[in-house]
């Protein structure tokens, strides 16, 4: 047996994965505060044609890292999605072994910081199915609550006033030529 073949492996599966459509369509999923994707949803927050990212979304069902669920109670109901693309078991464990995971708290950051028009702020709204419990466990993380992300004003300012900014100019430039043979020009101190 070739003792390079899981690198290769391991090589080929991230290629496959950091590829540039299916890797933003991965972030999308790790970054909904559902998981739970609409494809109005994908084609908001991923820069390339519907065709390109429901071909990738196939590509990643194919591979049983993504799939597709229909929510019947959404069927009937205008304006709303019913189907969404949310990660397998087997997907998050995947991504859990690339590290992918370790991305979560950001990438819903970026989400949450995102313009968004009313008619994706509608899809993101809307009722979801559940998650199956292995994935809902994988995904889950401490999210921040309104009184970690306070900061006190004053302590902001005391910071501001601390920081050191290594190439600012002081503010008596005297203390530039201290100690050297008295005040030389820049013009002097390369000739």
């Amino acid at each position: 047996m070739d003792d390079g073949a899981p690198y290769e492996t391991q090589r080929t599966v991230q290629r496959y994965l950091s590829q540039e459509t299916r890797h933003n369509v991965l972030q999308v999923v790790l970054g909904h505060p559902a998981h739970l994707v609409s494809i109005t949803e994908f084609d908001y927050y991923v820069p390339k044609s519907r065709s390109t990212i429901r071909e990738q979304l196939g590509d990643l069902a194919e591979h049983d890292i993504l799939a597709q669920y229909h929510h019947e109670p959404n069927a009937d109901v205008r304006d709303i999605p019913a189907d969404f693309w949310e990660l397998t078991p087997f997907g998050v464990d995947l991504l859990a072994e690339y590290n992918y995971l370790r991305g979560l708290p950001i990438m819903r950051a970026a989400h949450d910081a995102t313009h968004k028009t009313e008619t994706v702020r509608r899809h993101e709204d809307a009722p979801r199915p559940a998650l199956p419990e292995p994935v809902r466990e994988a995904l889950a993380y401490d999210e921040p609550t309104e009184s970690d992300e306070t900061v006190d004003a004053s302590s902001v300012a005391e910071l501001r006033a601390e920081t050191f900014y290594a190439d600012a100019a002081p503010a008596d430039p005297a203390v530039l030529n201290e100690g050297a043979d008295g005040d030389r020009t820049l013009d002097e101190l390369f000739e």
